[in-house]
């Protein structure tokens, strides 16, 4: 009986160590947080799911993805959510079946349906607040994300509501350099570069309020009614929501001065010629915006 008692006892300190163990190391699917500068994120490669502070603003972490589908399975309902609706009643998270049809509607897929992501802390907590109201299942990347911000203190859970504790820090994501696949299509790292610079102008314009007025004070008194209703078309048939300036301002400076990709902005795109646009981008830089983001990127020095 003794030797009973004590296998039982070195079970359950067995047991209690091993959960005590598991405690402190947390979930296996916990984030590790690494920190690093443009180059050095541009630069990774990684088959796991990275998130970065950006060394150069505490205020931005990046989600980095091996792989479009999972980048698109964690982030494309709250992006439809805060970008893209403009027919529903009321502000409300798609279900996974209606999210489904709107994503095949455009005639696109979980994995192309958006090549970045940057949300901010406070629409996230929208996002969770109207999921649970609405009773919305979430799927098992979107739960990381809102685990991930609850380990880091960013958002709490009080009396059935979600909070948001750092609501100015701004989330964003990118995908990994990868070879076409049968249901993804090819990243270069041409094109990581400009989908990671574009982001990084968003995290710019949510955390520096200076700067986000010089982009609103441009958008108002430099471009004129033309130029603003090329933006909005141009953004429109991207899907977006063209209803308020927030959204119009945001886009107008991430995708005129921070996209090097002429597949995704151009002239041509715009509706606009190249003497045009490059007056834009003149006018833009001349106004001295008060920003550490390098305002010649369409060289592409930063590679």
């Amino acid at each position: 009986m003794f030797a009973s008692v004590v296998k039982n006892l070195l079970r359950f300190a067995l047991v209690g160590w091993v959960g005590t163990a598991l405690w402190l190391a947390g979930p296996a699917w916990a984030f590790d947080v690494v920190n690093g500068d443009f180059r050095s994120i541009l630069h990774s490669r990684s088959d796991a799911t990275t998130v970065w502070r950006y060394s150069g603003n505490p205020n931005v972490f990046i989600f980095d993805f091996p792989g479009l589908t999972l980048q698109g399975l964690s982030f494309n309902r709250v992006m439809q959510l805060t970008e893209q609706q403009t027919s529903e009643p009321y502000p409300r998270p798609l279900t996974t079946e209606e999210l489904t049809k709107y994503i095949k509607a455009a005639r696109r897929t979980q994995a192309d349906f958006a090549f970045g992501h940057d949300i901010m802390v406070s629409e996230f907590v929208q996002f969770f607040n109207m999921s649970d109201r609405d009773k919305v299942a979430l799927n098992p990347e979107e739960i990381r994300i809102r685990d991930f911000l609850l380990e880091q203190g960013m958002i709490r859970s009080w009396r059935g509501f979600y909070q948001a504790l750092q609501p100015n820090v701004v989330i964003l994501s990118i995908p990994q350099p990868q070879e076409r696949k049968a249901d993804e299509p090819r990243i270069t790292l041409a094109a990581r570069y400009a989908i990671l610079l574009h982001e990084m102008a968003h995290g710019e314009y949510y955390t520096n309020p200076y700067y986000k007025a010089y982009c609103q004070r441009f958008w108002s008194e430099s471009l004129s009614d033309n130029q603003r209703e090329a933006f909005k078309k141009f953004l429109a048939n991207y899907g977006y929501s063209t209803y308020g300036d927030e959204l119009l301002v945001n886009e107008m400076q991430a995708y005129l001065m921070f996209t090097p990709d002429q597949a995704s902005f151009s002239a041509r795109k715009l509706g606009v010629s190249e003497a045009e646009l490059d007056a834009m981008r003149d006018a833009f830089r001349k106004g001295k915006p008060p920003t550490e983001l390098p305002l010649n990127v369409l060289k592409g020095e930063l590679l």
